[in-house]
């Protein structure tokens, strides 16, 4: 994230953090013992083969030993939002079609609730199974039924992405609101002090300065928040002025506040607002 006006220092750390790339330019590359997964240069159309992925025998569970190697998909895939893509699974010819079809349907949506979990975007992904339909080899050979039971990552368009809102917080009656905003990467966030006294406002981890309240409006600040992950933040002084901000790669809603000012006196409600964010693609 980082400092839109004056008004909270944030330390440098916390400012260094590189935003996602929405382009696509460089490398699609399946992985290899040599090579890691890259998905930044791939386009509609591109399948990449995940040999590391591995299932128990008749079984849509996936072994303990493709956890590393997903995760380092679910990060690719969070490194490049705008990309969608099919979950593939295809199995050999040993047993009934309606068997095998069922069976890669499973493992497919298997590996997308993996994925899903650790943090990508579920529209970017979809489950497909295709079960012994597909082959790469001759079933007639142990080899080649290994070289078919496998999962694939088809690239199959772009996601494409809205423009982040400006959203706004208020502290009022000594707490804000509201304590937690979810928001899209890109987002400006402006807090407005409404108290008739400062606050000392940290985020954890990072020293902050004080926010000085000038008359029934107070002071504003603005902090832009670039990178995923949840930030979460404190006054020194009274504990329930606390909230955290949770941004995201993209959100389908999410909450933006409007409070009215009533001169004379701290603000004791506010209404809030939902806005849908349309995501097409």
């Amino acid at each position: 994230m980082k400092k839109v006006k004056s008004g909270l220092v944030i330390a440098a750390a916390m400012l260094a953090m590189l935003p996602f790339s929405y382009t696509w330019a460089g490398v699609c590359q399946a992985p290899t013992a040599n090579s890691a997964l890259e998905l930044d240069g791939c386009t509609s159309g591109d399948t990449l083969i995940l040999r590391e992925v591995h299932f128990d025998t008749d079984s849509a569970k996936i072994k303990e030993i493709s956890f590393d190697f997903l995760d380092q998909v679910s990060k690719e895939l969070k490194e490049n939002p705008t990309i969608k893509v099919a979950v593939q699974g295809h199995t050999d010819s040993i047993g009934a079609a309606d068997y095998n079809m069922n069976l890669s349907q499973n493992r497919a949506e298997s590996v997308r609730y993996y994925l899903v979990s650790a943090g990508v975007n579920p529209q970017q992904l979809v489950a497909q199974g295709f079960g012994l339909t597909e082959p790469l080899a001759d079933n007639a050979s142990s080899q080649g039924r290994a070289t078919n039971r496998r999962v694939e990552l088809k690239m199959v368009g772009t996601l494409v992405l809205s423009e982040p809102q400006a959203t706004n917080v208020y502290i009022s009656t000594f707490h804000a609101k509201p304590m937690e905003l979810v928001v899209p990467v890109g987002t400006q966030v402006t807090w407005t002090n409404y108290d008739e006294i400062s606050h000392d406002i940290t985020f954890d981890g990072v020293q902050g300065s004080r926010i000085w309240t000038k008359g029934w409006k107070g002071d504003t600040y603005s902090l832009q928040f670039d990178n995923p992950g949840t930030y979460t933040y404190h006054c020194d002084v009274h504990k329930d002025v606390n909230g955290r901000i949770v941004v995201k790669s993209v959100v389908d809603e999410y909450v933006t506040t409007e409070s009215p000012i009533y001169p004379g006196q701290t603000t004791s409600s506010y209404e809030a607002k939902q806005t849908v964010r349309r995501v097409g693609g």
